[in-house]
Formats: structure tokens, sequence, C-alpha cells
């Protein structure tokens, strides 16, 4: 069965950057990734940066709608189309203000059987946790399905900073595994 690997977290978190050192880590391993981007305005710009390194066959871009809503069909579309492949693994970067657990429930229902249950990674900018006024809710619902909360920026804020960021993350998520990038690996 293949891995799907879900990747959330607000604008300009750092989605795209890890995804490529994602997909640069499985790819080493022996891999064979697909990648399914979606982006209001900007997922084939996206796609761009992974096509130095995969084929354009293996890169996906989904444009104009926000898959945990109105453009899950099309999800589901996408992930039921990759055939099934030896060492396969898919992973899926969503738009920056996707409602995480909406998205999580919807890829829950009307996959193919090839694949094991999405996991959820979320990405969370250190520095701007919780410092987005009216996007904080959705910034937080980001967290509460994750399996692992990747800190992005974490050596740019003090420790007290980054505790704070911990234990609000753990009050919404009590089982949240943390990450940075100092000790990152593929799953």
């Amino acid at each position: 069965m293949e891995p799907i690997i879900v990747l959330v977290g607000f604008l300009g978190a750092g989605k795209t950057t890890l995804l490529k050192r994602l997909t640069k880590d499985y790819i080493s391993e022996g891999w064979k990734p697909t990648i399914i981007l979606n982006d209001y305005e900007n997922a084939d710009l996206d796609a761009q940066h992974f096509l130095n390194f995969l084929d354009p066959c293996q890169v996906q871009a989904l444009t104009g709608s926000c898959i945990c809503c109105s453009g899950v069909f099309e999800l589901r579309k996408q992930v039921n189309s990759i055939p099934k492949r030896k060492n396969g693994i898919t992973f899926i970067e969503a738009n920056g203000t996707t409602d995480a657990v909406s998205l999580m429930e919807f890829l829950g229902v009307g996959i193919k059987e090839q694949f094991f249950p999405p996991v959820q990674i979320s990405i969370v900018d250190c520095r701007y946790w919780q410092k987005r006024e009216f996007q904080n809710e959705l910034e937080a619902n980001q967290v509460q399905v994750s399996s692992l909360i990747f800190l992005n920026h974490s050596e740019s804020v003090d420790g007290e900073r980054l505790n704070q960021v911990k234990k609000e993350i753990l009050t919404l998520n009590p089982s949240a595994i943390f990450n940075t990038s100092d000790d990152f690996r593929p799953l």
C-alpha cells in the first residue's frame, strides 16, 4: 500500500520548501513520489519547483479551488488516478487557508484501497504562530489533526517563544509530535 502525506500550514509557513526537501530525500531512498499541489492562483508556478528532479507526470497542480471544500472531488480524482507502483508515495500540499480538519475528513473516504489512510504534517512558522488576528482560528485548526508538527523558523525565536508555541499546540493536539529542520528525516 502507498502512503499519502498531506502538508498543511498557513501562508508562507514553508510548505513548498519542506516538500522539496522531503521529495528529494525520498527519491534518494528509492521512493517514487507523486506530488499534488493546491493553490488558488499559483499551483502551476509552485509545480515548476519540482520539475528539476521529477517527471512532469509526477507533479499535478490544482488551481482555483480549495481541496478542503469545492476542490475535494478533483483531489480525489487526482489521487485515484495515480497508478499502482512499487515504492510509491503521494504528497499533497494544501493551500495556506485550508481547513485541515475538513480535508482529512474528506480524504478519509473515496480513496482507492491501494492507499494507506492519509497522514498530515502541519508546518508552523514559530515567528508568527497565533499572531494573525482573525486568522488565528484557522491556523489553530491546521494543527488539530496533524500527526507531526514541523516547527519552522525555530532557530529565529528564543527558547521562551518556542516553548510557548509548543504548549499552545499541545493544548489543541495533545498527541502532537514536534520536529524541526535540525532533526527532520523521512518517515
